[in-house]
């Protein structure tokens, strides 16, 4: 061999060696894409590798990259184009100011926790709206300095937004619905700011609505749209068929009346588009644009037909008999129909045999091109609207694509829906982010009828057994039944280990409710109650995860329930996982010892006070 061939062949075994290690730093993915207005460049958020990419839309590369002081949420570029502002961090989280010629931070300032939904007011670009997600808030702020002028109330992890073209509304997604569980109606809201007043309301979407990734506005400004999962969490899960347990779509706002309008599917009678994040409109107005992030589709959905078609129903049944017509579908309908926008949309498949591409999750859109951020690729997609038959082409690679490790496959696996019987869900659909959708599931594991709150999968692994009532063994064996009678699908047993690896990678947030990353005044006295032997909480909660991983009768038992004992939650990182109890019956944690009694079986709850419980609370909240 010639010095020449083994210097390569080591440089190719370094590369291999290299990649087959991947860590975190390796990664781009890719969160949020901004166009200047020429079109001449876009800019790629980059959530794992804390950057900016600067891309040269002519060229498609890369020009150079701008670093972030932390891990980014959002972004959004001032009318002038010279300064991008960036949410990033979690707890004590800031929004910092870059110029982008030189790259360097010009300003920042704490907001609060995990920044997102960032909008410039474009009438007065000195005050910049903001979400703080893990606060539940939207914060006015001021800038250059940063200082928050105002904070109002959101509903349920706010975690997009958008705000009108006068600067008047501000509309925040709230990620996850903020119901009891139990009820009959459980669903996300949009919490619709008037910028000027400080006064708002929540515009709630249909029954089932969770994981509101994005949410957007029309060109025109006369509509706002969100993705959403729409869920038959009301049926048994015995199929996938037909959406029987998920469908999914994106909702329509009146961004002038701030009235809800309707929602409408995105997946076909036998196959689903699941778990739609990113959502777009071109500047015409004319056509929607969703990425499938279950899938790896854009969908691309006709504007003007679509608003058309919705205005020429009746509103319902009622409306309909008084028009004389019979058999029609009527507005309320809709939400349910998988057909109704066959001849309306598009699919466009973003990922192929030769060029695998994982997860949209971000869209822009220059002239007639539609631009797509792939976040487990590192890639950009293009699909061109006024190709005869749009089809996705590679862009521009955002870095050197890594070999993944195992918790990455696994995190793709988590939220990869062509891993189930027809598409129609991943392990996301039920568990956004490894934790809870907020919602009942009546699982046929222990028996139908009895129907219980999604859980988290934070530090599942390392808390036998799984389920509420312990009926696997362990989060393990979870796993593997899960994919085989709930996404109906053999999968590999490398798989089902890499997704172990992913749920093992998980980290718990730091609770809003510490100051400077200690316990407050307020949770160390509820730290004491919840250890006073009178009330008895560290019989069942205790150790490192306020767990023993035993069956108990708390006397929880509900009207539903086949069993009275259920399995001993962990306590950690409760503060992001409401309603509570095993059906979701309170949405606010007090009410589980005022109301609920809960700990009266073993302690005697009833006497605590309010001031108790509410140390108590502030205690439970924090760790």
């Amino acid at each position: 061999m010639s010095t020449r061939s083994l210097i390569l062949s080591l440089a190719s075994f370094a590369l291999v060696f290299s990649c087959a290690f991947a860590s975190a730093a390796d990664y781009k993915g890719p969160i949020k894409l901004i166009p200047t207005q020429d079109g001449s460049t876009l800019y790629s958020l980059n959530k794992d590798s804390h950057d900016i990419s600067v891309i040269n839309v002519a060229d498609a590369k890369v020009e150079r990259e701008i670093a972030v002081p932390g891990e980014p949420n959002d972004m959004c570029l001032s009318s002038d184009e010279k300064t991008m502002y960036v949410g990033y961090g979690d707890y004590q989280g800031k929004i910092c100011a870059i110029d982008i010629a030189s790259g360097s931070v010009t300003g920042e300032g704490v907001i609060g926790h995990t920044p997102c939904g960032l909008c410039l007011n474009p009438v007065d670009e000195s005050i910049m709206f903001a979400c703080c997600q893990f606060d539940t808030t939207i914060s006015k702020i001021s800038l250059p300095d940063f200082k928050v002028l105002a904070t109002y109330p959101a509903l349920h992890e706010p975690c997009d937004a958008v705000i009108t073209k006068d600067g008047k509304t501000y509309y925040a997604a709230n990620f996850l619905p903020l119901d009891r569980s139990d009820g009959a109606n459980v669903a996300a809201e949009i919490t619709c700011l008037d910028t000027e007043t400080g006064e708002s309301k929540n515009i709630r979407l249909p029954n089932g609505s969770s994981s509101m990734h994005h949410i957007a506005l029309s060109p025109d400004g006369k509509y706002v749209y969100t993705t959403a999962i729409l869920a038959r969490y009301q049926l048994p899960t015995t199929q996938v068929e037909r959406g029987w347990m998920n469908t999914n779509g994106f909702s329509i706002i009146d961004a002038e009346k701030r009235e809800f309008v309707n929602t409408v599917l995105l997946d076909d009678v036998d196959s689903g588009a699941a778990n739609p994040w990113p959502i777009a409109v071109t500047p015409d107005n004319k056509t929607i644009c969703v990425g499938i992030a279950g899938t790896h589709e854009l969908c691309l959905v006709d504007s003007d037909k679509t608003h058309e078609k919705l205005a020429g129903l009746p509103k319902n049944a009622e409306e309909a008999k008084e028009q004389g017509l019979s058999n029609v579908t009527t507005a309320d309908q809709v939400p349910q129909l998988l057909a109704f926008l066959v001849g309306l949309k598009k699919r466009v498949k973003l990922s192929s045999r030769t060029l695998k591409v994982k997860g949209p999750r971000c869209i822009a859109i220059i002239d007639n091109k539609v631009y797509v951020g792939m976040y487990f690729s590192d890639d950009i997609m293009v699909v061109d609207l006024k190709a005869r038959t749009p089809k996705a082409k590679e862009f521009c690679q955002l870095g050197p694509m890594p070999e993944m490790d195992a918790a990455r496959r696994g995190e793709l696996a988590w939220h990869d829906a062509t891993l189930c019987f027809q598409n129609w869900q991943s392990c996301a659909s039920c568990h956004p982010e490894a934790r809870s959708d907020a919602l009942n599931w009546d699982l046929l594991n222990d028996g139908m009828g009895n129907p219980k709150n999604a859980k988290g999968m934070l530090h599942s692994l390392s808390l036998p057994p799984a389920m509420w009532h312990g009926v696997r063994v362990n989060a393990e064996k979870a796993i593997r039944t899960g994919f085989q009678y709930i996404m109906f699908s053999n999968v590999p047993e490398e798989t089902c280990v890499d997704v172990e690896e992913y749920l093992k990678s998980l980290r718990q947030l730091p609770s809003p409710k510490l100051v400077d990353g200690q316990l407050s005044e307020k949770a160390l006295r509820g730290k004491a109650v919840f250890e006073n032997e009178k009330y008895a909480c560290t019989e069942c909660h205790t150790g490192e995860y306020f767990t023993d991983c035993k069956m108990h009768d708390v006397g929880s038992r509900a009207d539903y329930d086949h069993q009275p004992d259920f399995d001993t939650p962990t306590l950690r990182g409760i503060w992001r996982t409401p309603p509570y109890m095993h059906d979701g019956r309170y949405v606010n944690l007090k009410d589980v010892f005022l109301d609920g009694m809960h700990g009266d079986v073993l302690g005697d709850v009833g006497d605590m006070t309010e001031e108790e419980a509410d140390d108590l609370v502030e205690y439970l909240l924090s760790i």
